[in-house]
């Protein structure tokens, strides 16, 4: 509470400071600004960029309500989301994943020029994502479909890129909000956030921004005693500094750190089907080991530009860390297994200790200007270092702890320690063809060979007999492509086509069985896309539209044959979809969105051995989502009160994709919030009810424990925030 005391204190006076700073033109309200993107590596109109690309602005995310990664999944077609709470979320786009928790992750992750996050599926980087504050984005660009040409490994499904706000040399200012939210049958969150920009010169600034947030949890564990467990806190500290001592050179230094502490998993326990219901009721779950999170993430990077006049090069070097603590329940899976040989315990768990350690230096060339030819050039270097430990946690019937050791057998019931590395080196290129003012086309391609060693240390009662020592490597060369043609109607209008491919990286596998391979390979991803944009002259309109269809082969999968785990490639699978966008501004006050996806993804080839999908649908993947705002604002009130609304549909999914008997299939859901606002000065208030009808949404299901575990939408919430510019 002295933690939230303070910062309450910190944004009253910067609320005070911007009140008496305030000096907004309300015609700057009402104007329609041109979305410029840089989802192909160079600064364009989002118009004119020949692929699907969602832009959420920093006024989107606000009016929405959106301040997690997590909340991106009902604001942008096509998203899927597996969470467990904060700081375990895994996105997917257009349909590209097996469900529960995918191999290695099929969306990469940028924050401006840096690529967050492990390459490695021995990093956890399905598991674990990057999900700090939005507070200090000006802008995400979703890009839908694969994007391996220019950005590599692990985007075969799209890219989440975050565009932060620049520092500004031309004048101090900065920025803050905060808000109180109250959960039904939950708990209270609160969350802060400030930013201020010092210009240091005439030529180079300093942003400072930092975070803080509570999420008041709403699941309970009866089985411990324990209300709203899956409370969380998350906090984060950014500095960006930027110098621009003449005009061809830019230099740009990042540092941020990131911690996210979380008491358990807001996920319930539920029966399988075909006769599914909760365990105890629809907020609950029965886990006698508690399962703390802990994650702290720490990044430095630097980027310099220079323009030499009509070709610009740019460096960007990054080093990041993650470490990460986690505890898992497996109670219902273990806990008679071990009865069944004589020993009884109330409850086992298993930890989860994956460390990284990511160092990436990119440099490119690229055409800047107007020319027949554009064209970009570079190269790409990773080198990563990753350590995973995991030890079974135990309670005996009395629910004390237990140690780890079977004094009976003379050793631990399970210890596992896993170090690898990564270590990849890519060369990409396109070039784009202006054949005429109207119509180019572009080509593309990326070479990559990628080194990665895996060594595991096996020992414990559970692991016997494939107790020891195995050191594995692999080394594999991967190609991806991209061709596209465009054609512009006017300046207003474009029409696209687009092939494009993806991958993930293969490498060794777990301690192996007979039959098991030692080694498993990259899964490659063909996409085909149409699509469509066009707007009003005033940019009022807009239409944005797009057909797909996906080839996905050697899908990367767990071997359930292997009672150890593993991997292997198995099945082929296709995709094919269909996306609509529009905005609508009649009026100036007036202003509707919508989306709409629809995704038809099914297993056309599997192994019957391993996996079989329910109706041959691959699983976590709605077939319909949508959704609607509308927001109203009355601009000739000095208050300025605006009303809005948003309305989100998610259409039934199937969640087990294996033979193993757990199955638990998720009904779709609708979910209604409503908002009201005014502005005081400089202070914009926003009162808001999340969930109006308080709908039990279940979003995602896994049955890693033994049972399906449920991930349940927050229930009804009732809120008020606060934000202001100084």
């Amino acid at each position: 509470m002295k933690r939230s005391r303070q910062l309450a204190c910190v944004l009253s006076s910067t609320l005070a400071i911007g009140a008496a700073a305030h000096a907004q033109n309300a015609s700057d309200i009402n104007q329609l600004e041109e979305v410029v993107v840089t989802a192909q590596r160079r600064a364009e109109r989002l118009i004119d960029v020949p692929q699907a690309v969602s832009v959420l602005s920093a006024d989107d995310l606000s009016r929405s309500g959106v301040t997690q990664l997590r909340e991106l999944a009902s604001a942008v077609p096509g998203i899927s989301l597996s969470t467990r709470g904060a700081g375990e979320n895994q996105i997917s786009l257009r349909g590209i994943t097996v469900g529960g928790v995918d191999v290695s992750a099929t969306v990469g992750t940028y924050v401006d020029e840096v690529p967050y996050g492990s390459s490695s599926g021995f990093g956890r980087n399905s598991h674990y994502g990057s999900d700090g504050s939005l507070f200090n984005v000006s802008r995400i660009e979703v890009l839908r479909g694969p994007q391996g040409t220019l950005y590599g490994a692990s985007s075969m499904g799209g890219l989440i890129k975050y565009v932060t706000v620049e520092p500004d040399a031309t004048q101090f200012s900065g920025s803050a909000n905060s808000g109180i939210s109250s959960t039904e049958d939950g708990g209270v969150s609160y969350n802060g956030a400030l930013a201020v920009n010092i210009p240091v010169t005439d030529v180079a600034a300093l942003r400072l921004s930092g975070f803080y947030t509570h999420d008041g949890g709403f699941v309970d564990n009866p089985s411990n005693r324990d209300k709203d467990v899956n409370q969380a806190d998350l906090s984060g500290l950014r500095a960006d500094f930027l110098m621009k001592p003449t005009e061809a050179l830019s230099i740009r230094l990042v540092a941020e750190l990131q911690d996210i502490q979380r008491d358990g998993t807001g996920t319930v326990d539920f029966t399988p089907e075909p006769n599914a219901r909760p365990v105890v009721d629809d907020l609950s779950q029965v886990r006698p080991i508690a399962e703390p999170f802990d994650q702290t993430f720490q990044l430095f990077a630097g980027t310099v530009s220079y323009d030499f006049g009509g070709v610009t090069l740019t460096s960007i070097s990054s080093y990041q860390e993650t470490d990460t603590k986690n505890v898992t329940d497996l109670s219902p899976s273990f806990v008679p297994l071990l009865a069944s040989v004589g020993l009884p315990y109330g409850g086992i768990g298993l930890t989860d200790r994956p460390r990284t350690e990511k160092f990436t230096q990119e440099i490119r060339l690229a055409s800047s200007g107007k020319h027949r030819v554009d064209w970009i050039l570079g190269g790409f270097y990773t080198d990563e270092d990753s350590t995973r430990a995991s030890a079974t946690v135990l309670e005996d019937v009395s629910g004390a702890p237990a140690p780890n050791y079977i004094s009976a057998f003379g050793m631990p019931l399970a210890l596992i320690d896993a170090p690898s590395t990564y270590e990849e080196l890519a060369f990409f290129g396109d070039l784009t063809f202006h054949l005429t003012d109207r119509f180019d086309v572009t080509a593309g391609a990326r070479y990559s060979t990628i080194d990665q060693t895996y060594n595991q240390t096996l020992s414990g009662l559970l692991l016997e007999p494939f107790t020891g020592y195995f050191p594995a490597s692999s080394d594999e060369n991967v190609t991806t492509y991209l061709a596209n043609a465009r054609y512009s109607f006017n300046e207003h209008s474009t029409l696209y086509v687009r092939y494009a491919t993806g991958y993930r990286p293969g490498g060794p596998n777990f301690v192996v069985l007979p039959g098991t391979p030692s080694t498993f390979e990259s899964d490659s991803l063909h996409s085909y896309e149409i699509g469509y944009r066009i707007e009003s002259s005033d940019r009022a309109y807009s239409l944005d539209t797009a057909v797909y269809h996906v080839d996905w082969s050697d899908i990367q999968v767990f071997d359930l044959t292997n009672p150890l785990g593993g991997m292997r490639n198995s099945g082929r699978a296709t995709i094919d979809g269909f996306e609509l966008a529009a905005v609508a501004r009649p009026i100036d006050d007036l202003r509707f969105s919508g989306s709409f996806a629809y995704q038809d993804a099914s297993l056309s080839r599997a192994d019957p051995n391993l996996y079989a999908a329910k109706d041959d649908s691959l699983p976590n993947v709605p077939e319909f989502t949508a959704a609607v705002d509308a927001d109203y604002e009355f601009s000739s009130s000095t208050l300025r009160p605006t009303i809005g609304a948003s309305l989100r549909y998610v259409s039934e999914r199937d969640t087990t994709f294996s033979l193993a008997p757990l199955r638990h299939d998720l009904p779709a859901y609708t979910s209604v919030d409503v908002r009201g606002g005014l502005t005081l000065g400089a202070v914009d208030l926003q009162l808001f009810v999340y969930n109006v009808s308080n709908e039990r949404g279940e979003l995602s299901a896994i049955t890693a424990s033994g049972q399906p575990s449920v991930a349940m939408m927050r229930p009804r919430t009732f809120g008020v925030s606060l934000r202001t510019q100084f």
